[in-house]
This record gives C-alpha cells, sequence and structure tokens, in this order.
C-alpha cells in the first residue's frame, strides 16, 4: 500500500505544533512527492524550519543557519515507522522554535572562517546540526 506522504507530513506537523507556530504547505509544483512544510515561530522571533518527508528520507532545515537534520527510515510501506522518525526530526525542530540549542562554531576545513553547528538536547539525544550534515547521540 502506498503511503501519502503529504497527508502523513501535515497530520504530524499538526500534532507537534500548536498555536504558538504557523504551518504553511511549501511543496514544489513541480515535485509533489517530495511534500515540505515550513514552520514558522512565534514564541522567538526570526526562527523557522522546513521540514521535508519522502520514502527514504525525514529532512528539517533551518534557513537562517543553513544547517540541517535528516533521518533515513527503512523503505518500506510501514508508515508508523515514517511517522515516528518525522516526529524525531519534528520534536528537534520544536525544540529550536522554542527558543532552544545553543550555536557552536566550527573551523571549516578547506576555508577560513566557520560554519555555525546548532546542539539541542531531546528526549536524551543530542542533536549536532551542520551545514551538510547531522548527527544523533
Amino acid at each position: 500500500m502506498t503511503i501519502d506522504l503529504k497527508a502523513m507530513l501535515h497530520r504530524v506537523v499538526a500534532e507537534m505544533f500548536d498555536e504558538n507556530f504557523t504551518v504553511e504547505d511549501t511543496t514544489a509544483g513541480d515535485d509533489p512527492s517530495r511534500p515540505a512544510v515550513r514552520v514558522i515561530s512565534h514564541l522567538e522571533e526570526g526562527r523557522t524550519a522546513i521540514i521535508r518527508a519522502s520514502y527514504v528520507w525525514m529532512e528539517a532545515f533551518i534557513p537562517e543557519l543553513n544547517v540541517r537534520a535528516s533521518s533515513s527510515p527503512d523503505e518500506d510501506d510501514v508508515e508508523q515507522d515514517k511517522e515516528d522518525e518525522l516526529r524525531g526530526i519534528c520534536l528537534v525542530m520544536r525544540a529550536y522554535l522554542r527558543g532552544e540549542g545553543r550555536i557552536e562554531q566550527r573551523r571549516r576545513w578547506f576555508r577560513r572562517g566557520t560554519v555555525p553547528v546548532l546542539i539541542i538536547d531531546v528526549d536524551g539525544h543530542q542533536w549536532r546540526l551542520g551545514r551538510n550534515w547531522g548527527s544523533v547521540s
């Protein structure tokens, strides 16, 4: 059975974000197979997150910091597994949008300067979000 990713994304996001947030559908018209939403915080000015879902990954992107987190659920058709992965990503984004987390500057590998790394502790796990990577410990 095929999962309606857009319906799943909207259902989980509605469950995770209350009236303190505005949720906008940002699914690209040219690629409806990769639904996306933008979540805007009313608690912390200037904080937004874009959350995307697909069969092979769930991703959240924070445009103002240019950092991301992703998760790769099994590529099967078990909707509950995909929802659980999406909830985990949403928990991290909700924490950020509420003002949690800290930003550290990490030196660039090949160029001068630094890049931001967002560190958020959620549910006993530490998420580290970077420009092109993310990790959970």
